[in-house]
């Protein structure tokens, strides 16, 4: 008996991916068995209830005694018997698993998802096991904003991108505690402790600021860029600022309050939109909540007061003993469902969240989404949407978001009453496993596959999706061989060469696939640093790359002029050893969202070898096409015979193929 199933198939699953609340999902099984099976079912686990569903024959090709032992996947579709069954969808976001049951020829067999449980071609056992199929269940209404996924966002870590002191006289603001200025906007990276237990080098400062973000709005309107993220730039001792000391002013270093609302308008004029960071999950101990140091007096700080109004946000086990973030003593860990905590940071009109939203933010960005309960989440959306419906708001995520555990609880982070989107880490880790060599191409599909079943389309859109952060090395230093403990060494002139071929591939692929492509501050002109704090280097504005930083800018003309690349649909045409292929397509006169737009196909090919790789494309399924034009700047035009794209791609390449065409 062999049975069959593949979850990444319409055939076998329909429709593919996420599926909304109160719809109907049909499963198939395609089943080769000497005689009749008993039965053919479909195991569901919905909460905590075991559900089966009995599978009806669908069509009978071919039964009987096989020649050969084994069948080929490719003549699966053509051999057996199907078997489907219709399954109604819950009323509530939640996560179904399921797998097959089959009884025949005096035995039970289960088919199952593979081992690494990415959805698609499953196995076949002879016993029970827990590798379930996912089906992610959203609420009808979800809806992320239209505005952000058509969207090149740029982060920026303040301090490190540029200075405007022209309102101070060229004075840069001194903290009030133990720090380092940094005159020398070239200097290298401090490397020091000190007595706050940040760890290194989180007290030293070059002087980049707000005004200076709104001097250099232009540039990033250069490279395409229409949301700008910003590391935190609340009140804080730290460079870094995840060690809030006051939620409601921008740090005096950074700029005011006013500063910042002039950087949204001022943007806005440009069609930049700008979202915040909130570390909610702790503040700072050196703060006006907490004041562990007695930087603000000795009034109302939770640690120098037990009757402070600011006690029960702490985690005090034996005062004035407290639980810390990591156990970071400069970061106390807060309760995010004391009511006075929800008022201040969620539900009063003045809130934190909604102040900010007020002041010109257009969204937020959760650090450590996973300290944060799914209700404080949930009260989060509820909040800032009806401060401004058109808000969005992104989770930190490092791994696949829609069946993390984490604490042992099963977060509910995109069944629609959470987050609108999250870093797409697998996206990066992934990419760029497969650029070095670590995966093929097959895998590096197969992983990109499961996100593309496992998460909401309106999420899969919005997904921001990065090649570089301020929590990980230097793409370029990474793709040049050297390691995460590098610090401030350079890559060897033929290193750089490479590494700057390996950049082009990532940023092509982030720029050309589903999602926000998001720019980490210097990537575009070919930064280098290790692990934190040597990814937070000064932007070298007297020293870019210019290869990379017109190879970005050109990535960003190519993808807001072509609507596809925005919210097309995709399809991966060739996975295979070293090179990964795929379209992105408006068809019928209407992208993935329903909204009208010309058609168009595009073809975008990667080669992660240091050889030229020649493949033939048959694009039939997909229409019908007289001719292409290749290249992203500089276009040739071919044409196309047999509707069979013949593609040449260079070494450590890529291709970019687009053609307008009719159905």
């Amino acid at each position: 008996m062999q049975l069959f199933h593949n979850s990444h198939d319409t055939v076998y699953r329909m429709p593919f991916g996420a599926v909304p609340t109160g719809s109907t999902l049909r499963l198939g099984l395609k089943v080769i068995s000497k005689e009749k099976p008993e039965s053919v079912r479909v195991r569901l686990w919905m909460g905590d209830q075991e559900i089966f569903y009995d599978m009806e024959t669908e069509r009978e090709e071919m039964r009987g005694e096989m020649r050969q032992p084994d069948v080929s996947i490719s003549r699966f579709r053509d051999i057996g018997t199907m078997y489907t069954a219709e399954i109604p969808m819950p009323d509530s976001g939640q996560l179904l698993w399921y797998y097959f049951v089959v009884e025949a020829e005096g035995t039970k067999a289960y088919y199952i998802n593979n081992n690494e449980k990415l959805g698609g071609v499953g196995q076949t056992v002879s016993s029970h096991s827990d590798n379930s199929y996912q089906i992610t269940v959203f609420d009808k209404d979800f809806k992320t904003p239209d505005w952000f996924k058509g969207r090149i966002m740029y982060q920026i870590f303040t301090d490190r991108f540029y200075g405007d002191h022209s309102e101070t006289g060229g004075a840069i603001y001194k903290k009030r505690n133990e720090y380092v200025i940094h005159h020398d906007w070239y200097e290298p990276i401090s490397f020091n402790s000190h007595p706050y237990e940040f760890g290194p080098a989180c007290n030293d400062f070059y002087g980049g600021n707000l005004a200076g973000i709104i001097q250099k709005l232009k540039y990033l309107k250069s490279l395409g860029v229409g949301v700008i993220y910003l590391n935190p730039i609340f009140d804080a001792y730290s460079n870094h600022k995840y060690d809030t000391a006051d939620y409601m002013n921008v740090d005096p270093m950074f700029g005011s309050n006013e500063t910042f609302s002039r950087l949204c308008e001022e943007a806005e004029k440009l069609d930049i939109r700008v979202i915040l960071d909130g570390v909610f999950s702790h503040t700072g101990a050196d703060s006006i909540y907490f004041n562990k140091y007695g930087s603000y007096g000795d009034g109302n700080g939770a640690y120098r007061n037990p009757q402070s109004p600011y006690v029960k946000w702490y985690q005090f086990t034996n005062y004035p003993d407290y639980n810390s973030w990591w156990g970071c003593s400069n970061l106390p860990n807060v309760n995010e469902m004391e009511p006075s905590y929800l008022d201040y940071i969620l539900r009063n009109d003045d809130s934190v969240v909604k102040t900010w939203i007020k002041r010109g933010a257009s969204g937020w960005r959760l650090d450590v989404a996973d300290e944060l309960p799914d209700e404080f989440i949930r009260i989060l959306r509820h909040e800032v949407k009806s401060e401004d419906p058109d808000a969005v708001i992104i989770g930190e995520v490092w791994e696949d978001a829609s069946n993390k555990v984490a604490y042992d609880v099963q977060r509910e982070y995109l069944l629609g009453g959470e987050l609108d989107s999250v870093m797409n880490y697998p996206f990066k880790d992934n990419l760029i496993s497969f650029v070095l060599g670590s995966i093929n191409a097959e895998a590096l599909n197969a992983r990109l596959m499961s996100i593309f079943e496992n998460y909401p389309s309106e999420t899969l859109y919005a997904l921001m999706n990065v090649i570089g952060t301020h929590d990980t090395m230097r793409i370029k230093t990474l793709m040049g061989g050297l390691s995460q403990d590098c610090g401030t060494q350079r890559l060897t002139s033929g290193n750089e060469e490479l590494a700057t071929y390996r950049v082009k591939i990532l940023s092509f692929v982030q720029m050309t696939f589903v999602g926000v492509p998001c720019i980490y501050y210097g990537d575009e002109v070919g930064m280098q640093g290790g692990g934190d704090p040597f990814n937070r280097g000064t932007y070298p504005w007297r020293g870019v790359d210019p290869e990379l930083r017109e190879w970005y800018t050109t990535l960003g003309e190519l993808r807001n002029s072509t609507d596809c690349l925005k919210t097309g649909f995709y399809k991966t045409l060739y996975a295979s050893g070293d090179i990964y292929v795929y379209a992105r397509y408006i068809s019928g006169g209407c992208d993935a969202f329903s909204n009208k737009s010309e058609n168009m196909l595009a073809v975008c090919a990667v080669n992660r070898s240091f050889e030229k790789k020649h493949i033939d494309i048959d694009l039939s399924e997909l229409g019908d096409f007289p001719y292409f034009s290749r290249g992203l700047k500089d276009k040739e035009l071919l044409p196309v015979k047999n509707n069979v794209l013949e593609i040449n791609i260079a070494p450590v390449g890529c291709e970019f193929y687009l053609s307008a065409y009719k159905f």
